[in-house]
């Protein structure tokens, strides 16, 4: 059967070039693009690759939503693997094969920045770090997964384990949303190494969510409704200060 690799894509043009051409190096595969509505000519980009399955968005629906369409397609078309991948140059193709190779019989293979710490690895802005490590711990509560990095993009997942989400976040804590369901359907989750890259440190979130407060309701409120939603019963408390 047939593994894909998805990347969303939002006005990427500075670095989509250099990672479609990195993916290719290590995935020859079928390669889902998401174009979120982007302004910057990454549209014209993708379209010069006609090997790569492009889904183009007339407008920007969000990273969640991206994911979401990768998702569909990689369901629609059947395939046994999907890998995700973001084209920031902050992932390393090069582990494509392995990522494949190394989710077993397991459902989702998650990788984690912080899971070794290792020579060389770039130091995270602060108050993302922190807002990483109480939202994963708010995620193991509710899930009891012992994750040591809940937002990481690059991930291995059945593409057969997809199929029992019902997935609708369309925005950046769409993975949390996916962590709460996987808890629910009882998927076999595992972490396993990745590179720390931080290459552009002035990266903006958008729509208020740079407002490190806002962007933790945010998180916190997604994590909530998903709670209730499944009738989920845990330790954790959603109030709480963290």
């Amino acid at each position: 059967m047939v593994n894909a690799v998805i990347i969303p894509v939002f006005n990427e043009a500075a670095t989509l070039p250099g990672v479609l051409a990195k993916i290719r190096e290590f995935h020859k595969g079928p390669l889902i693009a998401v174009d979120d509505g982007s302004t910057d000519g990454s549209g014209a980009i993708l379209g010069s690759f006609p090997e790569i399955d492009v889904i183009h968005r007339p407008a920007n629906l969000g990273y969640g939503q991206a994911l979401i369409d990768g998702f569909a397609r990689a369901i629609e078309k059947k395939y046994r693997l999907a890998i995700t991948i973001d084209c920031d140059e902050q992932h390393e193709p090069a582990m494509i094969p392995d990522m494949f190779q190394n989710i077993g019989e397991l459902d989702v293979l998650s990788g984690s920045r912080y899971l070794e710490e290792r020579e060389g690895q770039d130091i995270p802005p602060e108050h993302r770090r922190k807002i990483n490590i109480a939202i994963t711990a708010a995620v193991n509560s509710i899930t009891g997964y012992k994750l040591t990095d809940s937002f990481c993009g690059f991930k291995c997942y059945k593409v057969e384990a997809l199929k029992k989400l019902r997935l609708d976040e369309p925005g950046y804590a769409m993975p949390l949303q996916f962590w709460v369901q996987a808890a629910y359907f009882k998927l076999a989750v595992e972490e396993t190494p990745v590179p720390r890259i931080y290459k552009n440190l002035d990266r903006t979130f958008g729509g208020g969510m740079d407002d490190p407060v806002q962007r933790r309701a945010y998180y916190m409120g997604v994590l909530e409704k998903e709670v209730k939603r499944w009738s989920i019963s845990s330790s954790w408390e959603p109030t709480r200060t963290i």
